[in-house]
Order: structure tokens, then sequence, then C-alpha cells
């Protein structure tokens, strides 16, 4: 050691150090959580101050991306800074959403988040690559398109009562078509099977589609069809509707029942969309997030947009978009384990 910083020599050091040995075991890991403190104060300060990327886990073209892009133009419109919408499509969601939890949590990378890779798959899977409750940070919830239960014209029942009266009586004789294993539309016939407590057949296609043309066909007696594409059809008289799986009734069926009043007191379901972030984005740059976003997508012009589309915007809290995902996951694991849901 130079003299000129020893000027008594190391020996007289020793005791100072040794009694500052036993207090650095705690000062240090004080002054790192401090300085990572410091940095997540100073990304809040700052943000936002560079573009954003809006993670969508699914090929391009579909109903997410035009959820995607609206919040994108929200995002531009509050803060001036351009938006980019990344699809990053595979295994149901799994990709994209692992994309989002392992990146920077400084507010810039947003996932477009759905029940299917937070909610099911965890459950469905021997592994996700990410712990959902722990690795994503839930934003607002964004979007809602519930379900109606159709029938084909041809079909004797005129109800959701009369429905279930006949498979209590004829358990394992009727048959239902989904848009393939641990869809949403397989979820919401498991769900309204295990409520009523009657035995269904599935029987799996690849898409809503083929399932709805073999309903009208006669092939099938019931099918769970998003609002979108079951409405045209209950409009021209090939299907006939028995319920939507919405809280309240739709504005655009306002004498179709909900399942939940006909039968099946709370059930409930939809198709949802949010926006979610790495789980160490910074809670104030999530609060900020959660206003602008909610903001910007409670205007009447965007409600009315989404209404055209059969699609109801619905924002909440960060907390109340947790809560509610916690809901889901305990519902979904419950009925995936009771039913035996297995997937490809």
């Amino acid at each position: 050691m130079n003299a000129a910083f020893a000027p008594h020599g190391y020996g007289s050091c020793k005791p100072l150090l040794k009694a500052w040995g036993s207090r650095l075991f705690f000062v240090l890991p004080l002054l790192a959580l401090s300085s990572a403190l410091a940095c997540g104060h100073a990304v809040a300060q700052d943000f936002p101050s560079k573009p954003f990327r809006v993670v969508v886990p699914f090929a391009p073209g579909g109903p997410t991306d035009l959820v995607a892009r609206t919040v994108g133009q929200k995002l531009t419109a509050a803060y001036g800074q351009p938006v980019v919408v990344d699809n990053r499509a595979g295994a149901g969601g799994v990709v994209g959403t692992d994309i989002v939890a392992k990146s920077a949590g400084d507010g810039y990378t947003l996932l477009l988040c759905s029940r299917g890779a937070l909610a099911v798959s965890p459950f469905m899977l021997q592994k996700t690559p990410y712990d959902t409750l722990r690795d994503i940070a839930t934003v607002t919830m964004v979007v809602s398109i519930p379900y109606l239960l159709i029938v084909g014209t041809a079909s004797p029942f005129k109800s959701i009562k009369e429905l279930i009266a006949a498979a209590q009586a004829r358990p394992g004789e009727f048959s239902y078509g989904s848009a393939g294993i641990a869809s949403t539309s397989h979820l919401a016939s498991e769900l309204f099977r295990s409520m009523a407590k009657i035995k269904l057949i599935h029987v799996p296609y690849k898409g809503g589609a083929p399932a709805a043309a073999d309903l009208i066909g006669g092939q099938l007696q019931l099918v769970f069809e998003p609002v979108p594409t079951a409405l045209p059809l209950v409009r021209g008289n090939r299907v006939r509707a028995l319920g939507i799986s919405s809280v309240r009734r739709f504005d655009q069926l306002p004498e179709l029942p909900t399942i939940s009043e006909s039968g099946l007191p709370g059930y409930e379901m939809a198709t949802w969309s949010g926006i979610c972030a790495p789980s160490s984005t910074p809670q104030r740059v999530v609060n900020r997030l959660n206003q602008d976003i909610v903001r910007g997508m409670s205007t009447q012009e965007t409600r009315e947009r989404f209404a055209t589309l059969s699609a109801e915007i619905v924002t909440s809290t960060p907390q109340e978009f947790r809560a509610f995902l916690v809901s889901e996951m305990q519902t979904w694991s419950r009925l995936i384990k009771e039913s035996d849901i297995q997937g490809n």
C-alpha cells in the first residue's frame, strides 16, 4: 500500500477493517438495492422517451392485430412515440408471451395477452418457459368478445333449459363441435357441460367454420361460436341462438337471454384481450400506461368502432386485471383436470 494513503502503516488499519467487515455483509446488498431502486426511479421519471413494441403472440391479420394496432394508436397519441406491432406466433401464444416475459421491464415492450397463454397453457403443457404470475405484470383489460350457444334450425330445442333437460335424460348422445382442443369454444362448451352436469361428446375441428357447417348440416347438436361469426348465421336463419355467454344481454340481440339467466347462474365466458408487461416493469410505469390506455380506449368513437365488430371495450385497473387472471387460472386449471383435457 502506498504510504501516501497509509501514513500509519497497513497494520494500523486492521482494527478498522475488522470492525467494518461484519457490516459490509449488510451494507453492500443495501447499496445494490438502493442502486436498483434509483435506476427504476430514473426509468419511471424519463418514461416515455423511445418507441414502443407491442408483441402479438399470433399470426398477423386476425382480430388481435386490430386490438394491438388500436392500442398502439392510443399510445402514440398520448406520448408522441411510434409503436411497432410485432407478431410472434407459435405454441398457442406461448412463444410471444415468453419473449415479453424475458424482456427488459422498461415499459417499452408490451404484450397483447389473452387466456390461452396465461391461464390455459400452464395447465395443458408439462412446462411453460415462464410463470404467469411471477413473470407477467397486468396493465389493463382491453376487449371482450362473447359467444353464442347455437343449434341447428331443425333442432327441437328452443331454450337452454330444454337442451339441458334432454341431455340429462340422454347422457352421451349429444355432440358439440369446437375450433380445436383447448380453444375458447372448447373451453366454453366444457364449462357449460360441467355446470349443467351433463355428458357431451366433443368433436374438435380445425377452426370454427367447419364446426358451424356440420351444425347446420345436422351432424352436431350444439356449438359455441363467437358473436362476430355467429351473428350472420343467426340473422340468415341458418342457426338458432339459445343464449349468450356474457354477463349482460347483447345490444344487437336484446331478446336473447344470457346463459346465466337461462338455468346456469354464474356462467360467463368470452374471448378477452389485455395489455401486459414484464413483471420487472416499475409500478409507476404500469400505472401510467394503464391510465393512458384506458383513457384512449374509452372514447365513444373507439367503443362504437369495436361495437360494430361485436366486441366490447372492457378496461380495468392493473389490480383488477390481476385478480381476474388469478380467477381465470383457478377456473381453467380445475376444469382441465376434471375434464382431462390434453393438448396435441
